[in-house]
């Protein structure tokens, strides 16, 4: 797995995720080490990953839907 981006929170991850699961891209959200306290519910940041094969794809479409890279 590659890291793609990240986003601010686990709302923007999960449409993020949506859209590249929608064009067949699996996508694995996680908490970055140091925010990963259950605590936090959906609030804080989110590290997205795919697997490398698909990055390229995945890296053009995240930046021509939202920008981030």
């Amino acid at each position: 797995m590659r890291r793609l981006t990240w986003a601010a929170n686990l709302m923007e991850a999960e449409m993020i995720a949506g859209l590249l699961e929608q064009e067949g891209i699996k996508v694995l959200i996680r908490r970055p080490i140091g925010m990963d306290v259950p605590d936090f519910l959906a609030a804080g940041p989110r590290e997205l990953f795919v697997d490398e094969e698909h990055y390229e794809a995945a890296a053009e479409s995240v930046e021509a839907h939202f920008g981030l890279r």
